[in-house]
């Protein structure tokens, strides 16, 4: 499975130490970021791409609580905290889970499993590393995204076009448009390469979805007609023909 990114927030040094050597122990998980305030780690979410938040909750300044408050598009949260007294509040902001310090490793475990679930990513033991050649048949035809609060899987058979908008990336399919928080460099390392080809900086298309090219524009086969980067057409092209 792809890692998942995380990022710590906590004003305890112990507890950064705790949760960074939990989260080295598993292979699906790459730490990217430890804050000791929630007003630098909102500022690093706000720019970057972070599918879970270790959040705790009584920091000075902005605390755990007033951080989810504040913020309309959060990663995964999973809270990690001293007091039990706050557990009920927090399941307004759809945390995934709300682990008590001390808590051990089979308890943080517990939680990220959550966390996959939630994702739809294909049960593995997390306790496990991966190895290349294992499952042979069992990769993934499709894309879990996060959009808005929801988790939204996209077949790749459903999928006609992607399209660089910012910091998000738009996901033209057969059924809606659906916009998610990630890079369109994510999004093709993600994607299956047989089926899908870069033709702009911006774009992604699914081959079987293309009609023609004409000068610097591709056609697809709904009469979507998108713009075609030079560098990028002779591969295109090549990859039509095969």
């Amino acid at each position: 499975m792809n890692q998942l990114n995380c990022i710590i927030i906590d004003d305890e040094e112990g507890a950064h130490r705790v949760l960074e050597h939990f989260i080295s122990q598993l292979k699906q998980l790459q730490l990217k970021g430890s804050f000791y305030t929630a007003v630098e780690a909102m500022e690093y979410v706000y720019n970057n791409q972070v599918d879970i938040m270790f959040l705790d909750i009584n920091m000075p300044g902005l605390t755990g609580m007033e951080m989810l408050q504040a913020m309309s598009n959060k990663p995964f949260v999973i809270l990690t905290t001293a007091y039990k007294e706050y557990a009920l509040e927090s399941y307004k902001y759809d945390v995934v889970d709300y682990l008590v310090k001390p808590f051990d490793f089979k308890t943080f475990l517990s939680a990220i499993d959550k966390v996959i679930n939630r994702f739809g990513t294909p049960k593995r033991t997390l306790a496990q590393p991966d190895h290349d050649g294992d499952h042979p048949g069992s990769k993934a035809d499709y894309l879990v995204l996060k959009v808005d609060n929801e988790i939204v899987k996209l077949d790749f058979g459903s999928i006609y076009y992607t399209q660089s908008y910012g910091n998000y990336v738009k996901f033209f399919t057969s059924e809606k448009m659906y916009m998610s928080q990630i890079t369109t460099q994510e999004v093709e390392n993600k994607l299956d390469p047989e089926l899908f080809v870069r033709i702009h900086k911006s774009y992604l298309v699914a081959l079987k979805e293309i009609s023609k090219i004409a000068g610097g524009e591709l056609f697809l086969k709904n009469g979507t007609v998108l713009p075609i980067g030079k560098f990028y057409k002779k591969n295109v092209i090549d990859r039509m023909k095969s």
